[in-house]
């Protein structure tokens, strides 16, 4: 399931927004950034699209229509109401059931108006409940049914305290997958660590090589001790047909069903210990696939928690052990941020082989926030590469975020207008700084005397581009790559110019 198109009206900045989201008929990747400056509207279309979800959420766990409600203070200045609109794709989605009366695309509206003013815009969930109630149906008779993971990670996700690794083992609840994820508070690290850390216990527990192992050797134990006891009973049968007296039938016919007893208890315990061995195999798979996640983000190696004194987690980095709260906040983010998507997959996903492979809607504010450029550089990369089924929604202030990839879709937002910008992948640092984000290179006094040697040496005034080049020597660093340049054509029009002299007083 992914967002196809969210409308939204009188809502924060937006009197009236309709934003289509990837993939699309000329986007075919899962990624849709939004740039634009501080106070553009980037968070309140995030907010705004977890608020409309959450109404799916909600009516999931409860089986009524509930979810969460616009806040007043989202109405726009000077309206009565404010409405979300949001179209879902499933035509791609594990739907619950192959009914015909399924549609490929389901849409609900909610809306929120002020004390006192009539409601205009409405609400409408008909399709969001028909939706909801198949899920359910499915739930109810289906032990593990994939769920599509929606969470919202604000800019607060950052604010991480330190964290212990709970001590209390939780069994395993798949909807705990939706636990707080779209209410805009920060990443619970706790959750994760205590989720790692049962998934470790039993990792520690049970050896996934020895359980295959098990597997194999209680088939092959039942299948001997079924053909031992069918061949006693065989012997038993004939002894009855020789029996005479009617006292030893009754004995040798009571033997038999107490040998048929066994047989019938024998498989049904190797039958239960099978299960069990196949479904912590399962977990073990889940707990592996996260651990790989957060090596291929961060590097960290040898991830497991320390039970000694206080239940903590510890990394290896660079060859020295540490524990996650010594780290910077820029890895800790994305520690906890990748540990966190993949745990949520994980709960809503417990019958993949690779539960990463979950579909879902993750959208991240600020998604490039304390991260350093290196990292930055191929984040949106590692994402698709890592969570391959997940449609990601994003905003950055980073150029290099955005010139990743080809297949990105990007909205620039500026007062309250969308506007879709063209495709910028591959492109300098610099040259998106100034074509999306609006950005000058460098500071404008010093381009601006950049700009006088550029014309003064166009205009072969070689002393005025000599003066200025000296001045900026003084202030700006040696190596300098625009002051390098400046010399160099300062030097090849001196050379030309000095050839062309030459060539006219030859000719004279």
């Amino acid at each position: 399931m992914k967002v196809k198109r969210l409308h939204l009206q009188n809502y924060g900045r937006f009197e009236d927004l309709k934003i289509d989201f990837a993939p699309t008929s000329e986007k075919a990747g899962n990624v849709t950034v939004i740039v634009g400056n501080n106070g553009a509207g980037k968070s309140q279309i995030l907010q705004a699209l977890a608020t409309s979800l959450s109404w799916f959420v909600g009516s999931l766990k409860t089986g009524e229509t509930i979810g969460s409600k616009i806040d007043l203070h989202s109405i726009k200045n000077e309206k009565n109401e404010a409405s979300i609109k949001v179209i879902m794709d499933c035509a791609k989605d594990n739907e619950p059931d192959n009914s015909k009366s399924q549609l490929s695309c389901v849409q609900w509206q909610l809306s929120e108006v002020r004390d006192g003013r009539v409601r205009q815009l409405g609400n409408n969930f008909s399709q969001l409940s028909a939706l909801v109630k198949r899920y359910r149906n499915k739930l109810t008779h289906v032990e593990k049914l994939s769920l599509p993971l929606f969470v919202f990670y604000p800019v607060e996700r950052t604010i991480l305290q330190y964290v212990e690794a709970d001590i209390v083992s939780h069994g395993h609840d798949q909807l705990k997958g939706y636990y707080e994820s779209l209410g805009g508070a920060s990443i619970d690290f706790s959750n994760f660590l205590s989720w790692f850390r049962n998934a470790e216990d039993i990792e520690n527990e049970v050896n996934v090589s020895r359980n295959l192992n098990t597997i194999q050797h209680l088939n092959a134990s039942s299948e001997e001790r079924r053909s031992q006891l069918e061949s006693e009973i065989s012997q038993i049968k004939k002894s009855i047909e020789l029996e005479i007296d009617i006292n030893e039938r009754v004995k040798l016919s009571e033997s038999v069903v107490r040998k048929y007893e066994e047989i019938i208890d024998a498989i049904n315990l190797e039958s239960q210990n099978i299960t069990l061995a196949l479904n912590l195999h399962t977990q073990n798979l889940s707990f592996i696939s996260a651990k790989d996640a957060i090596k291929y983000f961060t590097d960290f190696k040898n991830i497991r928690i320390r039970r000694q004194g206080t239940p903590t987690m510890i990394v290896e980095k660079d060859g020295e052990e540490l524990d996650v709260n010594q780290l910077s906040q820029g890895e800790k983010s994305l520690f906890a941020l990748v540990g966190d998507i993949a745990r949520r997959l994980a709960l809503l996903n417990p019958s993949l082989d690779n539960p990463l492979e979950g579909e879902g809607v993750v959208m991240i504010d600020e998604v490039d926030l304390h991260l350093h450029p290196k990292w930055q550089h191929d984040l949106i990369d590692k994402l698709v590469a890592t969570f391959p089924n997940v449609q990601f929604i994003l905003t950055t202030h980073s150029p290099h975020v955005i010139s990743d990839r080809n297949d990105i879709l990007l909205y620039s937002l500026d007062d309250g207008e969308l506007t879709e910008m063209p495709n910028i992948y591959g492109e300098d640092a610099n040259t998106v700084l100034t074509k999306i984000f609006g950005v000058d290179i460098r500071d404008s006094k010093v381009e601006e005397q950049f700009t006088v040697i550029r014309r003064a040496i166009s205009k072969h005034d070689y002393v005025t581009a000599e003066t200025r080049i000296t001045e900026l020597a003084e202030k700006l660093p040696s190596d300098h790559l625009e002051l390098l340049k400046c010399r160099l054509l300062l030097a090849q029009a001196r050379l030309v110019n000095s050839n062309t002299d030459e060539f006219n007083h030859a000719k004279d």
